[in-house]
């Protein structure tokens, strides 16, 4: 499918920063966050930051912290490891740039109402945290989907971030 494809070529094009103004969200443990794009509508319940854009506010994006598997005076880099292990086992493209893993892969198609969804999974390991994003937008692509697959996707997945204890 092409979209998939798209999709996973725009994230696995390169590292970049967001080139328009962002807001940061913060999670609830108050550990992580993740740069957004100042257009989005975003909200934060617990360790879940769910956040739509487009026209008519059908481009969902939601990521949450899935696991802190810091322990005290353990290694830094559990999720990173993690992440990089599941990446393999699926086959995966993994990218990492030393502290941070991720990958993607293509989601389902969902049919709602008269339009086709497609959605888009990642994996992120940063440190000792692990973080799922998933993307879901309608078919065709749309114009706020198309910019969105650049620096400010580039940024989420760069720029996600975990503290540690």
């Amino acid at each position: 499918m092409k979209s998939h494809r798209l999709l996973a070529a725009v994230f696995l094009s390169g590292f970049s920063i967001m080139a328009n103004a962002s807001q940061l969200a913060r999670f609830a443990s108050d550990r992580a966050s993740v740069p957004l794009p100042e257009s989005f509508q975003v909200t934060v319940t617990g360790d879940d930051v769910v956040a739509t854009f487009g026209a008519d506010g059908d481009h969902t994006l939601e990521i949450s912290l899935l696991a802190d598997l810091s322990k005290p005076g353990g290694p830094h880099d559990l999720a990173f490891n993690f992440v990089k292990a599941q990446g393999a086992k699926k086959g995966a493209k993994v990218l990492s740039d030393g502290e941070r893993a991720a990958f993607s892969e293509a989601g389902e198609q969902e049919k709602r109402g008269r339009r086709v969804y497609q959605a888009m999974h990642w994996q992120i390991g940063v440190g000792n945290c692990v973080f799922t994003m998933t993307l879901t937008a309608p078919l065709p692509m749309s114009k706020e989907l198309d910019e969105f697959l650049g620096a400010p996707l580039n940024a989420i997945v760069n720029k996600v971030s975990c503290a540690a204890p």
